[in-house]
């Protein structure tokens, strides 16, 4: 029998792994994280600097295509966030990407569970992307630590 106290449209928590999309965030991860055991140490910063800026930049086109201005934004904030993450990591230090990934993977955690105040979003997105995100940026970490030190 349904809780009568709560609203029929109340927003639930949902939980960050749904179906396959967490799993299908994992492979692809473990399939791109070969590519830095190729590269240079200067090319797997470089790439993995676009990445990250490119992955920040992906709410802004859900926004474009579904938001509010409010929405879009916020998104674009954001994505301006990862951008100064993927420059600093080229000026400064390169170990602010992999925090980088870190960091996105919140956001799409934050995105999932509070999708209600945010820009509206496949159910799907924020649990293949966060698993991409840290999976990416622990494997990325153990490269750069191990096979090709930064």
């Amino acid at each position: 029998m349904p809780d009568s106290t709560i609203p029929s449209n109340a927003h639930r928590p949902r939980p960050l792994i749904h179906g396959g999309a967490a799993l299908v965030g994992i492979v692809l991860s473990l399939a791109t994280l070969p590519l830095h055991l190729v590269l240079d140490t200067r090319q797997s910063v470089d790439i993995s600097a676009v990445v990250v800026a490119v992955i920040g930049a992906i709410y802004v086109g859900f926004a474009l295509q579904r938001g509010s201005i409010k929405q879009i934004v916020v998104g674009s904030i954001v994505a301006a966030c990862f951008a100064g993450v993927a420059l600093a990591g080229l000026w400064w230090n390169p170990w602010i990407i992999p925090a980088g990934y870190v960091a996105h993977g919140l956001w799409d955690a934050v995105h999932h569970w509070r999708s209600h105040d945010l820009v509206e979003i496949p159910h799907w997105y924020p649990p293949f992307c966060a698993a991409f995100d840290w999976l990416y940026a622990i494997g990325l970490s153990i490269i750069w630590l191990t096979v090709a030190p930064v």
